[in-house]
């Protein structure tokens, strides 16, 4: 079976020497860490930093003797308080016994994977601790206990959650980073509102797997204090997706609609200190958390109003019956660029779910192209169309291949007043 080792390091300038010599030490570092031989390689994808020459990673691996694998190269896209000089690679090996991959971090690089380090920066006694338990995971999500991140971590695990509140989606990554989370929850898209592109930018960033995926289907409910009625509302408060969610319900209604960063946050902020004629829009579980009074329920626009999530964390997941995989990408500005890197799916029948552009931050009208697709990248057509991919693009990157969602999972019971 051919599975993935990631590795990354730091160059000390942009010098063929430099390059070479960090990485030289980190082929040799993953391949003692792995009880490597050569033959075991079967490709090799290396990505260094905009300020680094992509091309001198492969050319150090061909003068190691290994001129057998095949090997493509790409600089990055410049990310804000980005790692300098960092050269990053992906090896697929299929070992001839039961392998537990070990990624291997180096010098500054180390930053990228905090949970493989002890407190003083050093090698923690388990370069690779086991993958985390599912009896009772860690779960980071972004918002208040009711929220709807709250509500899709309790659908997809089920049983007993240990969760952790966090105040924005930055700082999900990050708890799960530094190994205070097991997985983070997040929303990544609304069948009414479109994708949440804060987190679209952030699995760019950050160096995260998508582990699995859920989808919500979302009842908004209308809370109040105990006592008011639909009669004495006069505005609403709520997250800005949830707003734009139940738009016309507001508007009916002839209610001012006010912003807040989250729908659990509004229910509990009301329940707290409760304004005269304001209500918020948030679950039926942040009602019963703050124990608001529901005065509408299924107030979405939208009666079929999902929302995707995904579980994020920095182990692989096992794989599944159906498979999905996520990735995003960017294209040379020459005619057909896209058509040309599409193709290298469509030409092994492999079906795509999703397809969005996203601006390419610090490259004024330049484009990544976020896209899903079904099955799983160790898949001999997946496997074979990222590596086409890869010699068509100018950027790749692997966000995760990660169990399908196998339905819309419901929120709540039907019924309620519109």
């Amino acid at each position: 079976m051919i599975c993935g080792i990631r590795g990354a390091i730091t160059a000390q300038a942009n010098t063929p020497e430099a390059i070479a010599s960090a990485t030289r030490t980190l082929l040799q570092a993953i391949a003692r860490a792995n009880h490597l031989a050569p033959d075991e390689i079967v490709a090799a994808w290396f990505t260094t930093t905009p300020d680094l020459n992509a091309a001198f990673p492969a050319a150090v691996a061909r003068e190691m003797g290994w001129t057998h694998v095949p090997m493509l190269c790409a600089q990055e896209i410049p990310v804000p308080d980005g790692l300098p000089r960092c050269i990053r690679v992906l090896l697929l090996v299929q070992p001839r016994r039961p392998l537990q991959p070990v990624p291997v971090y180096l010098g500054e690089a180390r930053r990228l994977r905090p949970d493989l380090f002890n407190g003083e920066g050093d090698p923690a006694p388990e370069p690779d601790p086991p993958p985390p338990t599912l009896t009772r995971p860690r779960v980071a999500f972004q918002g208040e206990p009711g929220a709807y991140s709250h509500e899709a971590a309790e659908r997809f695990f089920g049983g007993e959650l240990e969760l952790l509140p966090c105040t924005t989606f930055a700082e999900v990554a990050q708890a799960v980073e530094a190994g205070r989370a097991d997985f983070g929850i997040l929303p990544v898209e609304n069948s009414t509102a479109g994708s949440i592109n804060a987190v679209y930018d952030l699995l760019l960033e950050r160096d995260l797997r998508i582990w699995g995926e859920v989808i919500l289907r979302v009842r908004h409910c209308l809370l109040a204090p105990p006592g008011t009625s639909l009669s004495d509302i006069r505005a609403v408060r709520s997250h800005p997706q949830a707003l734009e969610q139940c738009a016309r319900f507001i508007a009916r209604h002839g209610w001012e609609a006010i912003a807040a960063p989250d729908t659990a946050g509004s229910a509990r902020m009301l329940a707290e200190r409760p304004e005269p004629g304001v209500a918020a829009i948030a679950s039926r579980l942040a009602a019963e958390r703050y124990s608001l009074a529901i005065l509408a329920e299924g107030i979405e626009d939208d009666p079929e109003n999902a929302t995707r999530f995904f579980i994020v964390s920095t182990y692989e997941p096992p794989r599944a019956a159906r498979n999905k995989t996520s990735i995003v990408f960017s294209t040379r500005h020459v005619p057909g660029a896209l058509h040309a890197c599409l193709g290298e799916f469509a030409a092994r029948g492999i079906n795509l779910t999703k397809l969005e552009s996203r601006p390419r931050r610090g490259r004024p009208w330049e484009y990544v192209f976020y896209v899903d697709f079904e099955g799983h990248w160790q898949d001999p057509a997946c496997r074979e169309a990222l590596l086409g991919l890869l010699q068509r693009a100018s950027f790749l990157k692997l966000l995760g291949s990660y169990p399908a969602a196998e339905g819309t999972v419901s929120s709540h019971e039907e019924g309620g007043e519109r």
